[in-house]
C-alpha cells in the first residue's frame, strides 16, 4: 500500500521534472511535457483520495466557505410599526 509519504516523495520528483521539462521549452520533449504533467495531476489526486479516506478532509473548511458565500439579508418582510403616532420600517 502507497502511504502518504511515498506519494509526497514522488510527487515532488514529479513536479522537479514537470518544471525543467517546462523550463527547456524544447519543442521536441512536447509529449514527454504532456505525459509528466498527467501522471503529476494522478498523483495528487490519488493523493487527495488518500487524504480523505483517511478523514482529514476539508468538510469543515467547505462549510465554513458556504458559509461565507450566504448572504446576509434579512429574513422578515419590510413592516411597519406604528409606534406613538409615527411610522417606522422595520
Amino acid at each position: 500500500m502507497v502511504t502518504l509519504q511515498d506519494l509526497d516523495t514522488t510527487i515532488a520528483k514529479q513536479s522537479a521534472l514537470f518544471n525543467q521539462l517546462k523550463a527547456e521549452a524544447d519543442p521536441t520533449k512536447a509529449d514527454e511535457l504532456g505525459a509528466t504533467h498527467k501522471k503529476l495531476g494522478e498523483l495528487k489526486k490519488s493523493r487527495g483520495a488518500l487524504l480523505r479516506a483517511a478523514g482529514a478532509g476539508n468538510k469543515d473548511k467547505k462549510k465554513e466557505r458556504l458559509l461565507l458565500k450566504t448572504a446576509k439579508v434579512c429574513c422578515l418582510p419590510r413592516s411597519r410599526f406604528i409606534v406613538d403616532g409615527s411610522a417606522t420600517l422595520c
